[in-house]
């Protein structure tokens, strides 16, 4: 029996009733005396032939029949109402199912083996799409430790949805993420990275599928990225460097003798405790390199000594001689390998480091003793850029408050508060994380009368995929050191502590 299929006339449909079909339409049922499951064919426009729907005493089944040479194959596409193509009409989704099918069982697929494919993608939750995406991640071209560490944090934020299938994510589940993680923990920048790894996640898995199948997947949640509204909701690149500047997240240390004169002084002083703290902070910011990248730094003839390969680590080489020393960085953020030149101070504290560090490969080798420590270098020191702030918060609060005292006994009075009150309504005055250092490096470098931004550029290692130009006129070696000697000058200024002698260009 053929009608044109509607969506009330299959409600009506029961084993306890036939269709009254009139010029291909369904008029009306009629009951009968004996129930009993039948097929009913669906005669609308543009429709696949054979596509139909079986009425169970159980349940009512979409099914879809057709002939692939001799045979006439009967396939079950699924149950009624629904098969959650997710094109906001059921019986839209089973058509789309139907024509789908027919065309590839006439392509000669098994569609056997593809119910089973579809049976796996149905089975497929968001844990399991961020974990393989995890997966390739850690096996591609140039996988970052950072990167996987975040990967794996959003993993574990997201540990009340892992297990939620891909038929059930929408823009409710997140909206519900968002809610989680950015408002009632108060982590928007975590909330917004998580989605993030979400979306990335989702758009490599869609392409394997479709890559797989060499056309569009069965499932309608493939085809489009739920993840993709979270973009709403996170902050542009202008309102996040408006939040910056409100919050002061970005805090270069000033070039004045009261601020990047007090600092240095602050940091040296400490060097006899902590040589490899200080020297590395040293280093950071007159090379202006990211964190990872000093402490990643090997001595390049103890690599080569070693018969190691200079094209997998980032090198520091050491001349014969009064020449300056060159770290060769590769692994960055930008992707390519970056050189630059040493002044002459830098060049001088790491001939100590050569000397008394002579049989280490690492520049700056892992100080924990701890075996199952698995980094073999330094890394981060948090605990000691603690204690450097709480050595110059100490240092300029004993400043204002000796000012404030000797303002009022000038007066012959005693000053009204004691140093203790005095401390509770002082501010907080010195905020700089290890990636100050480098914002440091790069504002006193533009403020040098006569310093080429290009040279700048090249120093930092910003990328230059948008400037053709910089791409291709690029400082020469002389002019990078001549500017680096110029900038490491300018860094050093201010100190009063260090070993002067080094520092004469």
């Amino acid at each position: 029996m053929r009608f044109t299929f509607t969506q009330d006339n299959l409600a009506k449909l029961t084993p306890s009733v036939r269709p009254i079909v009139k010029d291909g339409k369904m008029v009306g049922v009629e009951k009968v005396a004996v129930s009993k499951q039948y097929i009913v064919y669906d005669a609308g426009a543009n429709v696949a032939p054979g596509f139909g729907m079986y009425v169970g005493a159980r349940r009512k089944t979409f099914v879809l029949q057709t002939r692939v040479g001799p045979r006439v194959t009967k396939v079950v596409l699924g149950d009624y109402p629904r098969l959650n193509v997710n094109t906001g009409d059921p019986l839209t989704d089973a058509r789309l199912v139907a024509s789908d099918i027919r065309f590839a069982m006439k392509r000669g697929e098994d569609i056997q083996q593809l119910r089973i494919e579809e049976r796996a993608i149905v089975a497929t939750t968001l844990g399991d799409v961020l974990r393989n995406y995890l997966h390739q991640y850690r096996q591609g071209k140039d996988p970052r430790q950072n990167s996987i560490k975040a990967i794996e944090a959003a993993i574990r934020r997201l540990q009340p949805w892992l297990g939620k299938s891909l038929r059930s994510i929408g823009s409710t589940t997140v909206d519900d993420i968002w809610k989680l993680i950015a408002v009632e923990q108060g982590h928007r920048t975590a909330a917004e990275q998580t989605l993030m790894w979400c979306r990335a996640a989702f758009n490599v898995h869609i392409e394997r599928q479709q890559a797989d199948r060499n056309r569009a997947s069965f499932d309608g949640e493939l085809l489009v990225n739920p993840f993709n509204i979270a973009r709403r909701k996170m902050r542009t690149r202008s309102e996040l460097e408006a939040q910056y500047d409100d919050n002061k997240v970005r805090n270069p240390v000033e070039n004045t003798p009261e601020r990047l004169g007090v600092w240095l002084d602050a940091l040296w002083d400490k060097r006899s405790r902590n040589r490899d703290a200080v020297d590395y902070m040293m280093l950071t910011l007159l090379l202006g390199a990211r964190r990872s990248e000093t402490a990643q730094l090997v001595w390049r003839d103890r690599l080569l000594a070693a018969g190691l390969k200079e094209a997998d680590y980032s090198v520091l080489t050491l001349p014969d001689g009064d020449g300056v020393g060159q770290a060769t960085f590769r692994g960055t953020k930008s992707g390519a390998m970056h050189s630059v030149p040493l002044g002459r101070f830098a060049t001088w504290l790491m001939r100590q480091r050569h000397q008394d560090y002579h049989d280490q490969l690492f520049v700056f080798p892992a100080s924990s003793k701890n075996p199952a420590t698995k980094s073999p270098h330094y890394n981060s020191p948090r605990e000691f850029v603690a204690s450097l702030r709480t050595t110059l918060e100490r240092q300029s609060l004993q400043k204002a408050w000796d000012a404030y005292a000797t303002a009022f006994k000038a007066k012959g009075q005693q000053p009204p508060m004691t140093l203790e009150q005095f401390a509770q309504s002082y501010p907080s005055q010195w905020k700089f994380t290890m990636h100050d250092l480098r914002r440091t490096f790069c504002t006193v470098a533009v403020n040098i009368e006569g310093m080429p931004y290009a040279v700048v550029q090249q120093l930092m290692n910003h990328s230059q995929m948008g400037n053709v130009t910089a791409r291709y006129g690029k400082p020469t070696k002389e002019a990078l050191r001549k500017h680096m000697q110029e900038l490491e000058n300018e860094l050093l200024r201010h100190a009063t502590t260090l070993p002067t002698l080094h520092m004469k260009a």
